[in-house]
């Protein structure tokens, strides 16, 4: 038996250990990612290990996306353009009948929710890929690989800007670069969050740069890909000087409060978390690091239902619990143990 044909008996045919599985994974992952922080935030680390953070994302970037089917939405809508002459912004795939790709999509009855650059992005890897499956899909996703990369290189920079401890520095990129949620999301998952918060970094650094007209054009194809990143460009207009700091905690707030709009139920997705995680570790501020740390993890368990029966059938109420109540958990800690301490 091949390890695929394993794999997918696992998945398909054996859901409870498909589960205890996942939740073996992500648990052993959040306890090395943490300990992993509590080592290094000795300041023995001075250098960023960009070597050996590469292979990690080189491995993950070849894995399939097991858990979400955004990416193949991405993707159709390049096919969408090239082969069929269509807008996927205004007609969705179903309206295509016996394409191929339409098995791997899931939401084929709603057109592009996203922007035109992402289409733009979708069709460049559809050309390049030469409308096959295999090679459009790999090369989107070790594109990733580049956007995960420019993320931590400006994590460093805007954090050097808050503290000139080079060891700080280097813990606020592994704050990002290793947190389980980014790797299985951004690199796994290939989810269009990366390059759209890549972007916005970009133009963060930018205009810290006083390079307005760039810091509009980055922020411009930002808002291209997922429209959230709007919420920056006051700033980018606004005469007045804001400090990074400043400005990272208003995206923070903003962005930690865009995705609770929702209704919770399906339309809140874990990805969400992501763009909350290279703010949280530009600063960073510990006891905030760890509540999200924590959210990342909820984040993940709202997987569970999926995998444990192939369907999104849980209620908005346990979604809910499997996303807050980590937090919630981690911050009750923090505030009795500092209590404590005052004693």
């Amino acid at each position: 038996m091949s390890f695929v044909t394993w794999a997918q008996s696992l998945a398909m045919f054996n859901r409870p250990l498909s589960l205890n599985v996942y939740l073996s994974l992500i648990f052993t992952l959040f306890v090395l990612y943490t300990a992993t922080l509590r080592h290094w935030s000795t300041g023995a680390l001075k250098q960023f290990p960009w070597k050996f953070i590469g292979l990690i994302a080189i491995i993950l970037a070849f894995s399939y996306p097991f858990l979400s089917h955004d990416v193949f939405k991405y993707l159709f809508a390049g096919r969408m353009v090239v082969d069929y002459g269509l807008n996927p912004h205004i007609i969705p795939p179903n309206h295509i009948v016996g394409d191929d790709w339409l098995r791997f999509l899931r939401w084929v009855h709603t057109p592009s929710p996203y922007g035109p650059f992402m289409t733009i992005l979708a069709i460049i890897y559809y050309v390049l890929g030469m409308g096959k499956f295999v090679p459009t899909l790999y090369l989107f996703k070790l594109d990733q690989i580049a956007w995960y990369g420019l993320a931590i290189f400006l994590i460093g920079k805007l954090s050097n800007k808050i503290t000139k401890d080079k060891s700080k520095v280097v813990l606020s990129q592994l704050i990002f670069a290793l947190n389980p949620l980014i790797l299985i999301e951004w690199l796994v998952n290939a989810h269009n969050d990366a390059p759209m918060i890549t972007l916005m970094l970009l133009s963060i650094y930018l205009l810290t740069q006083k390079k307005r007209l760039s810091s509009f054009f980055a922020l411009t194809f930002s808002v291209g890909i997922k429209y959230v990143t709007i919420i920056f460009l006051p700033f980018i207009f606004l005469k007045k000087k804001f400090s990074t700091k400043f400005i990272v905690h208003y995206l923070l707030l903003i962005l930690t409060l865009t995705p609770l709009l929702y209704r919770y139920s399906f339309q809140y997705q874990p990805w969400y978390v992501t763009w909350l995680i290279p703010l949280v570790a530009i600063l960073p501020l510990f006891p905030l690091t760890y509540i999200v740390i924590a959210y990342s993890f909820g984040s993940l368990l709202r997987y569970i239902p999926f995998i444990r029966t192939g369907l999104w059938g849980a209620t908005p109420s346990a979604f809910a619990l499997y996303s807050f109540a980590p937090p919630i958990f981690v911050a009750l800690i923090i505030f009795i143990t500092r209590r404590l301490r005052r004693l």
